[in-house]
């Protein structure tokens, strides 16, 4: 297990005669991403401008290839301060034994644990302690064109609940000859967009990818190929999905989205932003992901916050800017999505009505388990069911070989 923090915050009378100089600011390496790094910097200078004894170097990351990026530094003995990162890596991260726990940073910070959306602890604690620092929140939703729902024949007003609904809504939606389609799969591009997607359909009806006790594969049980099946199904059994699902990730679905190539898709609120600039002519609409009959939605919490590598030497500093950064305020602004922090989702930016699906859906979101296993199983997922949508393996075959995979993995970390 990771050090603990606690006496740090009290003491270390040289860090903080270093702290208290000017002249000798001391200079935090933080990895932020590119995609809020002007809002990255808008907060890294007002921070700047309330401690000039503390100098903050940003370095942009992208999403890509960023996992293996921060392993590669973690392990390396010279990491930057502070990483901000996808919470559901925080797990493996601190497996590696290479960062700092921050339970007592949370106590002696006064960031209150019991305002945060409680998945969002869940997913950053490892053995019985936070290794990570959320401030982000989300899950996805059904986004889709209302426009098009009229021009079917269907309720503008009424997304489909069920998964019946979703096939006779998307087979309504689809017209091949136009290169139109009902919904969009995400079967393709970096593998966590095809896993997250579908994993909710798994734990709706019943299923399970790993056990509670994360001991047992559970991916070729009976309740998760069904839902692989379902998943997979608009392309392989329907043809309401678009040829080109092998290769969409997100960021694909929501430009055939905008072009008016699929009616329906599975993303998170991030898009709306990029819908209503880039398609602004389209009436959006959001729902929650549709569940089998009789049973209820789910989601993956998923979102991003902050880790602290152990072999930095400036922990008095980067605890002292995580602080800053872990005030709800600050939260919501940095924030592409919700913040962490419940309270802050009452400021004026989070009371558009397209956000209150996904407000609900967090209700009935999950993280994903808690296994240092889990980054490894999410590209056995990927693999095995992309062999399900190229037709060379049906979901059963493709499951049992998943399981056999993912079972190996459990076996070594937990067995």
């Amino acid at each position: 297990m990771g050090m603990t923090w606690g006496a740090r915050w009290i003491g270390a009378a040289a860090a903080s005669m270093l702290l208290s100089t000017a002249a000798s600011a001391v200079e935090i390496t933080w990895w932020t991403p590119n995609w809020g790094e002007e809002r990255a910097r808008e907060l890294a200078s007002r921070f700047e401008a309330d401690n000039p004894d503390i100098k903050l170097n940003l370095e942009i990351t992208i999403a890509k290839g960023l996992q293996n990026r921060v392993l590669v530094a973690l392990r390396s003995g010279n990491p930057p301060d502070l990483i901000q990162t996808s919470n559901q890596w925080t797990i493996p991260f601190a497996a590696t034994g290479k960062l700092l726990a921050l339970d007592d940073f949370a106590a002696e910070a006064g960031v209150d644990l019991e305002d945060l959306v409680p998945a969002t602890v869940d997913v950053v604690t490892y053995e019985g302690s936070m290794y990570g620092m959320p401030y982000r929140a989300q899950t996805h939703g059904l986004i889709y064109n209302k426009g098009m729902f009229r021009e079917a024949g269907l309720d503008p007003e009424r997304p489909p609940e069920t998964w019946a609904e979703m096939i006779e809504f998307g087979k309504k939606l689809t017209n091949a000859d136009e290169n139109r389609y009902g919904i969009g799969v995400s079967g393709g591009g970096e593998m966590g967009n095809l896993v997250t997607r579908m994993l909710p359909f798994i734990w709706m009806n019943g299923g399970r990818a790993i056990s509670e006790d994360l001991k047992t594969a559970m991916i070729n049980e009976p309740e998760a190929v069904e839902a692989v099946e379902f998943y997979t199904s608009p392309l392989t059994t329907y043809k309401i999905a678009p040829p080109s699902t092998l290769q969409n990730d997100g960021a694909a679905l929501r430009r055939l989205f905008d072009t008016g190539n699929i009616a329906m898709y599975i993303s998170g609120q991030y898009d709306l932003p990029a819908i209503r600039e880039e398609a602004p002519d389209i009436e959006i609409g959001v729902g929650l992901l549709p569940h089998p009959e009789g049973k209820e939605t789910a989601g993956v919490l998923s979102g991003w916050g902050f880790v602290v590598p152990l072999d930095s030497d400036k922990h008095e500093a980067t605890l002292k800017f995580l602080a800053f950064m872990m005030k709800p305020e600050n939260q919501a602004f940095l924030t592409d999505t919700f913040p962490a922090a419940r309270s802050a989702m009452s400021l004026p930016r989070f009371q558009d009505p397209l956000l209150d699906a996904f407000k609900e859906a967090l209700n009935y979101s999950r993280p994903v388990p808690a296994t240092p296993a889990w980054a490894q199983a999410n590209q056995i997922i990927f693999d095995t069911t992309q062999e399900v949508l190229l037709g060379v393996a049906t979901p059963q075959e493709a499951m049992d070989s998943a399981a056999e995979q993912i079972q190996e993995l459990l076996d070594r970390y937990h067995n």
